[in-house]
């Protein structure tokens, strides 16, 4: 069975299930990228994203980008990264998110193919992402020192 067979658009059951149980957080990054099919960004937010979001998921045919709130803990800043990782991974679409100005230029034009942000309200997909960033948070590790590894 593939990673993704048999979940659910909204649902984080098995978004795991074939990820190792410890991965590096430049392997997890790697691995999403592979299962996308295309690279992702990951960026700070531009001015003006809104003060209830704090991530975005933005798509293109090409590639992706994740937003994240500029100057927030690095913590918060992983684990937005996460939670948009788990819209990738859980193939969600559309947009659940009013974004005022900060994105108005883009518009059609420019072939957006999915818009998802991180906010205080929660629908099914922001819960399932929010599972799934919480999953994959249990599976980082860091990189440990061989020479420690010895002891």
């Amino acid at each position: 069975m593939s990673w993704l067979e048999g979940t659910v658009p909204c649902s984080g059951s098995n978004v795991l299930a074939d990820l190792p149980d410890h991965v590096t957080w430049e392997g997890l990054h790697l691995e999403v990228q592979r299962r996308h099919g295309k690279p992702i960004h990951i960026v700070p937010a531009p001015a003006g994203l809104g003060q209830d979001v704090t991530g975005l998921w933005l798509e293109k045919a090409e590639q992706s980008w994740i937003f994240h709130a500029a100057g927030e803990s690095e913590l918060l800043r992983r684990h937005v990264i996460l939670h948009e990782y788990g819209h990738i991974l859980l193939m969600h679409g559309g947009c659940e998110l009013t974004l005022g100005n900060a994105f108005s230029h883009i518009g059609g034009s420019r072939r957006i193919k999915t818009l998802l942000g991180r906010s205080s309200i929660w629908t099914a997909q922001e819960v399932a992402a929010e599972d799934a960033a919480t999953r994959l948070a249990s599976r980082l590790t860091q990189k440990v020192d061989p020479l420690l590894e010895a002891f």
